[in-house]
């Protein structure tokens, strides 16, 4: 794919899967030898389990979308930067829900081949996500 392809191809996997939250869409996007590496978490070997952290964030998060704010493509590799917002309506990573709306931003790297994403890295504000969802303490102004 040439960059402006990859720069279609990652817009449209992230309104598909995380905007239109259509779990069974990332068939259409990763290869089913796919690793996920999170900074919250071990890696995911498998497009199954990413597929059910998937669904985790989805349920655990209404009203989830990604809005992308920059996308940088070179054959074989994207970079996005982005920004997720939604409502903790239900448990979410073990937190009971709160009604709050969350808004956090991060990074995701990917690495492409034959079409399809066989790797990814994410790194995001999870302190932030978790303070907002009252699960960590807000700092105290110096």
């Amino acid at each position: 794919m040439t960059p402006n392809e990859i720069k279609t191809f990652i817009s449209n996997y992230t309104q598909e899967v995380w905007n239109q939250h259509n779990v069974k869409a990332m068939d259409t996007y990763y290869s089913t030898a796919y690793i996920h590496h999170d900074v919250s978490g071990p890696d995911v070997r498998t497009l199954e389990d990413y597929k059910n952290w998937a669904t985790m964030l989805l349920t655990g998060l209404s009203d989830f979308k990604v809005e992308i704010n920059d996308l940088i493509a070179e054959p074989g590799k994207a970079v996005k930067q982005w920004t997720a917002t939604g409502i903790h309506n239900n448990s979410f990573a073990g937190i009971p829900p709160t009604g709050k709306k969350m808004k956090f931003s991060g990074v995701s790297i990917y690495r492409l081949e034959e079409n399809r994403i066989v790797e990814s890295w994410y790194v995001y504000d999870m302190l932030g996500l978790l303070t907002q969802l009252g699960a960590m303490p807000t700092a105290v102004a110096a």
